[in-house]
């Protein structure tokens, strides 16, 4: 079993094989997802059941060992795709800033992103808020399926994420009454798809992993997939990072 804190994989898990094959074709799409923030009223939003004040256009990835990623599995979806972290550097992801109530780097950080919008070069102001995507605290509440989770450690989640660099009106942060109209973000999202999806190529593919190997339908639909996608060869090289999360479990 590795000793490694942190993998030299970035892994992003999602919850059907349709999105798994999707992220194959297409690349990662950024969405808008909400996500309390530092200010204190998206803390009074969580403690009374209400979504967070904002979204914003990211895709997430975890810097975890195959060894820890069970409990981020049973949250996030079964299927999963692993990455060459030098294919996560080369395309701008970062790991979060996580932080809390008595470290600080909290104050500063909520200062800055109250007066973002408030600052007249615009320039600055998206720095600002673009800083804001990226922190995050080390636990607190999360807006999942519609309801709050009082308490999620979300340090041990070692978050990286993709926040595109938006241009040509799609915000940076999109307010509760734009991201809960459906029409209105479903047209967003499909504009970050066709603008800021970061592809991928075979050579960055490390692992694809699907549910148990009892159900060995799962296996065979996405190898046949991916010999239609990429051709024989790079088919060959691809279909060989296939494993279930029992393969996982038995062998660290």
């Amino acid at each position: 079993m590795s000793e490694n804190v942190s993998s030299s994989v970035l892994f992003h898990f999602t919850k059907s094989m349709g999105n798994l094959k999707s992220i194959l074709k297409n690349g990662f799409s950024p969405h808008y997802c909400p996500e309390y923030t530092l200010n204190p009223v998206d803390r009074k939003a969580a403690s009374t059941g209400k979504p967070p004040m904002f979204a914003a256009p990211l895709v997430c990835f975890c810097d975890l060992p195959l060894s820890l990623i069970r409990k981020h599995i049973s949250e996030y979806g079964d299927y999963g795709i692993g990455l060459t972290k030098q294919w996560g550097i080369k395309n701008g992801l970062s790991p979060i800033i996580y932080t809390h109530k008595t470290a600080q780097t909290w104050p500063p950080i909520l200062r800055l992103s109250a007066n973002a919008e408030k600052n007249n070069d615009k320039t600055v102001a998206n720095d600002l808020m673009r800083l804001a995507a990226y922190t995050k605290p080390i636990s607190g509440a999360a807006w999942r399926n519609n309801v709050v989770e009082p308490k999620v450690h979300f340090y041990d989640e070692r978050e990286w994420r993709y926040v595109p660099v938006v241009r040509g009106g799609e915000p940076l942060f999109l307010r509760r009454g734009g991201y809960t109209n459906a029409h209105k973000t479903n047209t967003l999202n499909k504009r970050l798809k066709a603008k800021y999806a970061l592809p991928i190529h075979p050579d960055d593919v490390q692992y694809l992993i699907v549910p148990d190997d009892k159900q060995e339908r799962h296996v065979l639909s996405l190898a046949k997939y991916i010999k239609g996608l990429y051709g024989h060869n790079n088919a060959v090289l691809v279909t060989t990072t296939i494993m279930s999360f029992d393969c996982i479990q038995e062998d660290v």
